[in-house]
């Protein structure tokens, strides 16, 4: 009985020693933010994180349904923002740390396969924004792991920002807020854009420094989880799949500016691409995964820019079969080119998306599912572009300050609940005194 109770104090005694509200604190903070901001970047982009999702099934031989891996993007992305969140703000404190405890128990091992393994090039834990080495991100991993084995022993000890009875209203804002995110981010086009080409960058520059040789890539292609290389000769139909693309002779170019090759290896973009005026791009990473009612839309939009003096051009990843099938079927008058899948799939996200060009400049992007056919034949042709422009900016400011400002309303209100009770208890206990006396 002694030893049982010499041992219950012993583990009291650590614990006391171990605890500290501040340390808490800290790796709520440190923890949270971090995993807040994992979970932002990848929910900004959900396409970005379908194809790296996809880099990982491919490595692995697992041949996965593209809408599947779609909503693993969604569920990843929203997981690490939302519990990331809730740990920050002391919300659902024994959840919060057993469910990002879980997930690094999934993700740990993961990231010690992939630093010894090397299956894919990084990791892709903070999407296009930051891409850090297979073992950088093992090595974060641990740290992360052992702070939150920290929080899982005291995280119940230190309070939150917000009453329990208020938790599940916060959980369910934070969901919306990251939920709207990324359906605009599929829908439309990213609200942040963190690749090369993103709207004020120049797609080409002005004058290109030769490469050091013939330019020469190899394409990775799958189907029915069979993986080849083709090259740019000898590119699969439509049923494969794009997985990479390699460089195995000569070198790209220093500016590493958007390229469209032709069939001798040398870059055509400078001379496709207008360098004054306007001009709309349109890019087909798969033709196989287009609908292809979107080509009425597109034709329409080659008959605006054409009547205004501007140009229309479209890069379509496919052989000369695939695309010879799409001047068919699209009856397109506007120039097509052959592009390489990964620049288009960097240049603008969706299955066909538009990019509208200014003096060669990039202004704005967005997926062609966005746009309504009716809308574009009903807009005034002066008011068309501004219409067509989905300020991705603006649309994020509005959504983070409206959320910002409920959370700020309901802390005020919690604060002030707070107060009131701590007045009422407080002058309940003054009123036996005074009745005493």
């Amino acid at each position: 009985m002694q030893s049982s109770e010499s041992s219950s104090s012993l583990r009291e005694r650590i614990s006391k020693r171990l605890y500290h509200p501040a340390a808490v604190i800290v790796l709520r903070i440190i923890i949270g933010g971090l995993f807040i901001f994992s979970g932002f970047v990848k929910a900004v982009d959900p396409w970005g994180s379908c194809i790296k999702i996809g880099e990982y099934f491919t490595a692995w031989g697992i041949d996965m349904p593209q809408p599947l891996v779609t909503c693993c993007s969604f569920l990843l992305a929203g997981y690490e923002f939302v519990w990331g969140a809730m740990l920050l703000l002391g919300c659902y404190k024994r959840c919060s740390v057993w469910c990002l405890t879980l997930m690094m128990a999934f993700m740990l091992p993961l990231t010690l396969y992939i630093a010894v393994a090397d299956p894919v090039d990084d990791c892709g834990c903070f999407g296009d924004y930051l891409v850090i080495s297979n073992t950088a991100t093992f090595v974060k991993n641990i740290f992360i792991t052992l702070g939150l084995i920290y929080l899982l022993l005291f995280n119940r000890r230190c309070g939150g920002l917000f009453v329990p009875y208020v938790q599940w209203v916060i959980g369910g804002i934070v969901t919306l807020y990251i939920l709207i995110i990324e359906l605009v981010g599929f829908n439309v086009q990213p609200l942040i854009d963190f690749r090369r080409f993103a709207p004020g960058e120049k797609l080409v520059s002005t004058t290109m420094e030769e490469s050091d040789g013939e330019t020469v890539y190899e394409y990775g292609y799958e189907k029915d989880g069979e993986y080849r290389t083709f090259t740019i000769d000898n590119l699969p139909d439509s049923t494969w799949t794009f997985v990479d693309r390699t460089l195995i002779g000569g070198s790209e170019t220093v500016e590493d500016d958007f390229t469209i090759l032709d069939e001798e290896g040398d870059n055509i973009a400078p001379d496709i691409i207008a360098g004054s005026g306007g001009q709309f791009i349109v890019t087909i990473p798969d033709i196989s995964a287009v609908d292809l009612s979107c080509t009425y839309l597109i034709n329409e939009l080659n008959e605006y820019m054409v009547s205004h003096g501007e140009s229309l051009v479209a890069f379509i990843s496919s052989d000369s079969i695939g695309m010879e099938w799409w001047k068919d079927v699209s009856m397109a008058s506007y120039p097509i080119f052959q592009g390489d899948p990964k620049l288009l799939k960097e240049l603008a996200r969706g299955n066909a998306a538009l990019v509208y060009m200014e003096d060669g400049i990039v202004k704005w992007k967005r997926t062609l599912s966005s746009i309504s056919y009716t809308q574009v034949t009903e807009t005034p042709g002066n008011e068309l572009l501004g219409f067509l422009d989905p300020e991705p900016g603006y649309v994020l400011r509005l959504v983070t300050i409206f959320f910002l400002t409920v959370l700020a309303i309901l802390l005020i209100l919690d604060r002030s609940g707070k107060m009131l009770a701590w007045h009422l208890s407080r002058k309940s206990r003054k009123a036996p005194e005074s009745g005493s006396a």
